[in-house]
């Protein structure tokens, strides 16, 4: 994969980076953990905070396309655009960051970065994941193209989930209509969920979220091991 050249870490870019995904991998663990709740009195809310495919086609069929729509594409196109500037500025050492994170998944991801070198278009239309932005920016790929083909798959994306939504609204109605009715105590196993979720990778990772200060310390020691 051919990179862009890295630059020395500034600390106020990282934390341009790291303090507003910081935030929404906490709104992600509050629509999580209050999800059927949130599914039966605040759907466009629970997709701002949690925007996950299940909740994408739960939502669909009880709310009007509008809001649908502004909500999901808006809420999926806010982070991407900063994985790939991450991406663009750092270059693979920020893929190596990831991949550290990742863990066992790491396996997933170097399948994925493979995969970019030879379909790298079609993959940030089709599926523009936070990995997939961040590799289109250390590929350098051209801003305008990225935002094009970002934009316009989302868009696309979300009307196929919009599709989906209406053609099994009724059986979807019936599924998020015996969650409204038991929703209290389905809450209190979501949360659970989330809660222990939480704890486990606090306990594996040494801390549930980085400041900037550590992510920028841990690029400067990963940018030294790829130089060497």
């Amino acid at each position: 994969m051919a990179v862009t050249e890295p630059i020395p870490i500034d600390r106020k870019a990282v934390a341009i980076f790291a303090i507003p995904i910081a935030v929404f991998t906490i709104a992600n663990w509050v629509g999580e953990a209050f999800a059927p709740t949130l599914l039966q009195d605040y759907p466009l809310l629970l997709i701002a905070l949690a925007p996950k495919t299940r909740n994408f086609v739960l939502v669909s069929p009880s709310v009007d396309i509008l809001p649908f729509m502004l909500v999901t594409v808006g809420r999926l196109l806010i982070s991407d655009p900063l994985f790939y500037w991450f991406g663009r500025k750092y270059g693979d050492v920020t893929v190596r960051w990831m991949e550290k994170k990742a863990g066992s998944g790491a396996a997933f991801i170097l399948w994925m970065e493979r995969a970019f070198k030879k379909a790298s278009w079609p993959m940030v239309a089709l599926m523009p994941n936070n990995w997939i932005c961040l590799f289109a920016g250390v590929t350098a790929m051209n801003v305008w193209a990225f935002a094009s083909l970002n934009i316009g798959g989302t868009i696309a994306r979300m009307l196929a989930i919009r599709w989906l939504g209406d053609a099994f609204s009724d059986p979807i109605l019936e599924f998020t209509g015996w969650i409204g009715d038991h929703r209290w105590w389905l809450t209190g196993v979501t949360f659970t969920i989330v809660f222990i979720t939480i704890v486990h990778s606090a306990r594996k990772s040494g801390g549930l979220i980085e400041s900037p200060e550590e992510i920028a310390e841990e690029l400067e020691e990963l940018e030294e091991e790829l130089e060497d």
